[in-house]
Parts: structure tokens; C-alpha cells; sequence
């Protein structure tokens, strides 16, 4: 899964929160990222 897919998808609403956690812990972003892009 690539970064800007998850950032696109969580923009528009397909992914929460509870989904970036799940990439996290999945490796294919960062805690830093996931924090990023919920503040945005």
C-alpha cells in the first residue's frame, strides 16, 4: 500500500484513525505520518 493512497484515501474519508493505527503497526507508515495526517 503506498503513503499517498493511505493519505488520499484518509482525506477523503475511506480510511479513520483506527485504520491509520492499523498501517502503523503494519509498517507502511509512520507513527509521525499517521500523527501528520490526523492533524491535518
Amino acid at each position: 500500500m503506498s503513503k499517498a493512497l493511505i493519505k488520499m484515501y484518509y482525506r477523503m474519508g475511506i480510511y479513520s484513525a483506527a485504520d491509520l493505527d492499523t498501517f502503523v503497526k503494519a509498517g507502511y507508515i509512520t507513527e509521525k505520518e499517521a500523527k501528520e495526517l490526523m492533524q491535518a
